[in-house]
Formats: structure tokens, C-alpha cells, sequence
């Protein structure tokens, strides 16, 4: 009897120092003290595939660089960046009857700033003034405003600064244009772009020593006799760099 309950002793003594010699697995540890768990992570929501793509800064800077260079051909940037060669006009060639391309710098306050006087009427076109103190009689069919189709107003050629007298310049189709998205009405003049007209014009007359005004205030010059032209067509080349 005593023997078994020595063996009974001995066998539980095995199962006991079994069971201390397993290792213990603990889990991790975080700088916390708690157990951290990968389940308690939380996680990176997936892309959604029907979002809208964002461009990142220096995407969004390239993409507006590269579309303001397409557009400078178009703009009047690229215009003035533009060396126009041959703006210079040839007086040489000018005779009545003939024709001729020229260029004439102007603003759109030209538009009311330039008359000129004399009494001869010419292809129907003529000066708004008779005499220096009285002014043409207006027809009574005529248009309230036809952007002066039919009054010879001065002009300066770009370049050589030749006198030269055009009728209907406005009523271009280019120039009329100019005029009424740069209208000169309530604008200083040094706040208006000067630019340059070319034009294809044919010469219709002579006016013999007619007067000459730059603005409504100003006084009544003469500057011998000036050709008359009246323009088949006119573009607006770029901004004069004066």
C-alpha cells in the first residue's frame, strides 16, 4: 500500500513539472501597457473607383502654364509680342485712281477727335465741316449713326507720319469693331490702347489746302493738299509700341 501511493505521488510530481517546463505565451505589449490587438487597428478605406480625380498643385500650375500658351496666339499678348515688319507705309505709289495698302495708327477717340474742312464733295464722301464755323448739312434719309461711313476724317501713317484723308475708316468692319469693345466714352485717353489699322485703300481725290483739326478744341491748321482714299478693307495689326 505504501508503495502506491508513492508511485501516485511521483507520477502527479511529473505532471506538475511538465506543465512548468511549456513557455507562456503572452501577447503583445504596447508602449501603453495594453495589449494591442490587429483587430482593433483600423484600416485604410479602399480607392472609390467612381471619385473624381484631383489634380495635385504642381499638376494644376503645369496644366494652366501650358493652357496660357496655347491661348497667346489668340490673345492681344501675342500681339504686341509680335514684330510686324514692313509697317512703314510707301507714299510713293499713292496717285488718284490707284490703290495702296497703308497703315494709319490711331485710338478710338479718334473716332470724335478728327474732322476736317473743306466744301467739295467727293464720291458722295466729304468733311464734316463747309467752312471752319459751320458744319456739313446732315441728309434727312441718313442713318442716326452709320460709324461715320461717308465723313473724311485726318490720319497719320504708322511709321512715315504722312497726312492722309480716309473716309468711312469706322464703318470697317475691323475697325467698328475696335471701336465698340474699346468704346472711348467716359475713358481717359492714356487709358486707350494705340494701335495700328492696315488698309486697303483706293484713291479718290484731292482736297486743296483743307483745314485740319486734331481735337474739337483745337484750332484750324492747313497742310497742303492731302489724297483722299476710301478703304475696300482694314485689320487691326497689334498695339503700337510708342
Amino acid at each position: 500500500m505504501v508503495k502506491g501511493s508513492e508511485r501516485s505521488k511521483t507520477s502527479k510530481k511529473a505532471k506538475g513539472s511538465s506543465a512548468s517546463s511549456e513557455p507562456t505565451r503572452k501577447g503583445k505589449v504596447s508602449k501603453t501597457g495594453k495589449p494591442s490587438s490587429a483587430k482593433n487597428r483600423p484600416r485604410r478605406p479602399a480607392p472609390d473607383p467612381d471619385a473624381t480625380p484631383v489634380l495635385s498643385g504642381r499638376l494644376m500650375i503645369a496644366t494652366m502654364v501650358l493652357a496660357a500658351m496655347a491661348m497667346v496666339p489668340f490673345m492681344g499678348i501675342g500681339k504686341a509680342l509680335e514684330r510686324n515688319k514692313d509697317l512703314p507705309t510707301d507714299t510713293g505709289e499713292w496717285k488718284i485712281g490707284g490703290t495702296a495698302k497703308v497703315h494709319v495708327t490711331l485710338i478710338t477717340a479718334d473716332y470724335n477727335k478728327l474732322n476736317c474742312q473743306a466744301d467739295k464733295v467727293i464720291e458722295g464722301k466729304h468733311c464734316q465741316y463747309q467752312t471752319e464755323t459751320q458744319a456739313f448739312r446732315t441728309e434727312p434719309n441718313a442713318p442716326i449713326d452709320d460709324n461715320k461711313r461717308d465723313l473724311i476724317q485726318p490720319y497719320r501713317t504708322h511709321g512715315t507720319n504722312k497726312l492722309i484723308f480716309i473716309a468711312g475708316l469706322w464703318a470697317t468692319p475691323a475697325v467698328s469693331t475696335r471701336l465698340h469693345f474699346e468704346t472711348p466714352r467716359g475713358v481717359a485717353e492714356n487709358k486707350l490702347a494705340r494701335f495700328v489699322a492696315e488698309c486697303d485703300v483706293r484713291f479718290v481725290g484731292q482736297l486743296k489746302n483743307p483745314g485740319v483739326r486734331w481735337s474739337p478744341s483745337g484750332k484750324w491748321i492747313h497742310e497742303g493738299d492731302p489724297l483722299v482714299a476710301i478703304p475696300n478693307s482694314c485689320r487691326i495689326l497689334a498695339p503700337e509700341n510708342t
